[in-house]
């Protein structure tokens, strides 16, 4: 196995010139540049702001499948078989649906799904190094994006438009609150606690919800370290360092505990990771140091004792009712365990409240899709997972990115953009790398899971 950071590694994928000579070389995926996943991740925002986030996906998905049928045979890559037996799930849990607003969702979520399936079978066709990296570069320009949307709602919290698609759609699905936040964007969301009657504008943008923002920013933040990390992306490191730091404000204000303790468990998994490959203890002093001038910036800016007082009035709302979402979601889905109920429903306890289903991909899947589905779509993520060879700082950065989002499960909904960064991050992973040469002097490590 290869040295991480060895500088004459390609930064992800094959050299097209040596894999060309092998026999049975796909020339096809040799060719696929990669246009259109990254697309897929990069345009979003642009998709949202104009009222066409929620059919972005299956837009540029059925261009994957086109390419896809025109550049035949379809080789399945490994690990395909539970996203595709998920899929299929999904669709027979259609059967539970009980009013055609709950079809109108279930159509969506299937469409997310199998845009989804066909990304994967799409990146998987990659052997391109040029491809690879304008892949990784999309993730990297996706969390720009999404640190200029939190700055824009710092700066402008109260900015909102309605967009043409909005006076098109029939009522019944304009008025479901999910399709109304993305037909009326708006930058920020505003919440009231009842405690202390506390109202908060916290940063959203791209996204229909700040958890959405939040569990973005965790998700994308490593593929922004690899840019740091790896010179081959051919993007500024100064420029990423700044944006690093910029981030942090709208990081702290949109008070997403769980996007700060996600990344922290990442970074720390990351670092430690990096430190035991190299048997070099820096990425851990880094991250300590990281984590000091982060908590000085904010405490001298005063974001921290802002952030701390509204946290301390916003988390007994938020603890008390998400366990009740999650307990009655639990039990609720074993009445039905194999395929769910297709989309979600009213809570019993409390019709007022949060629907079933939701506050978290973990629960939305589970109540949706069953047991069976729960296992199918975990199992997916989790055997990329292992399958992983991280041999280079892109990988190693995109399996960290894999981390965050399976410890995101329980707490963030990853629906509609997020499931596609993870589905970019277990593709990435599985890359296969070729060495062309090691910097001479420089002796080869092993590397591990």
């Amino acid at each position: 196995m290869t040295d991480l950071a060895g500088p004459a590694h390609p930064a992800i994928g094959p050299d097209p010139a040596v894999d060309a000579g092998r026999p049975g070389h796909d020339r096809a995926a040799s060719g696929h540049d990669g246009r259109l996943v990254a697309w897929l991740l990069a345009a979003y925002p642009l998709a949202w702001a104009v009222g066409l986030g929620l059919v972005h996906h299956a837009a540029l998905a059925g261009a994957m499948v086109l390419w896809l049928l025109v550049n035949r045979p379809l080789r399945v890559a490994p690990g395909t078989g539970p996203l595709a037996l998920f899929v299929v799930v999904v669709a027979l849990s259609g059967i539970g649906l009980e009013s055609a607003g709950a079809g109108a969702l279930f159509l969506l979520r299937l469409s997310w799904y199998l845009a989804a399936l066909a990304c994967w079978l799409y990146l998987t066709r990659l052997r391109d190094v040029l491809a690879g990296r304008r892949v990784v570069r999309s993730l990297v320009l996706l969390w720009v994006l999404v640190v200029a949307g939190g700055w824009l709602s710092v700066l402008a919290p109260d900015l909102e438009w309605s967009t043409p698609l909005a006076r098109l759609l029939p009522a019944a699905l304009a008025d479901n609150e999910l399709i109304a936040r993305f037909l009326d964007p708006s930058v920020s969301e505003t919440q009231v606690f009842r405690s202390d009657n506390l109202t908060l504008n916290r940063p959203a943008a791209p996204f229909a919800y700040t958890n959405g923002w939040g569990s973005a920013m965790a998700l994308l933040t490593p593929f922004a370290l690899a840019a740091v990390h790896d010179r081959r992306l051919g993007i500024p490191r100064p420029l990423v360092v700044v944006l690093l730091l910029l981030a942090l404000v709208p990081f702290t204000q949109a008070l997403n505990r769980g996007s700060w303790l996600t990344l922290g468990i990442g970074l720390a998994y990351g670092a430690v990771r990096w430190a035991r490959l190299r048997r070099d203890p820096r990425p851990v002093a880094v991250l300590g140091l990281l984590v000091a001038v982060g908590l000085a910036v904010a405490s001298l800016t005063g974001v921290a004792q802002s952030a701390a007082d509204s946290l301390a009035t916003r988390s007994a709302d938020s603890n008390e009712t998400r366990a009740g979402l999650y307990l009655e979601t639990i039990a609720e889905t074993t009445a039905s365990p194999l395929i769910g109920y297709g989309s979600t429903r009213p809570s019993i306890d409390n019709p007022d409240g949060p629907p079933l289903g939701t506050h978290g991909q973990l629960w939305a899947v589970l109540f949706a899709h069953g047991f069976v589905g729960l296992v199918l779509y975990v199992g997916f993520f989790v055997a990329a997972l292992v399958r992983a060879r991280a041999e280079t700082p892109v990988q190693h950065w995109a399996k960290v990115a894999l981390v965050i989002g399976l410890v995101q499960l329980p707490i963030y909904g990853h629906l509609p953009h997020q499931l596609f960064v993870m589905v970019a991050a277990a593709a990435i992973v599985g890359w296969p790398t070729v060495v062309n040469h090691v910097e001479p002097g420089r002796a080869e490590r092993p590397v591990g899971r």
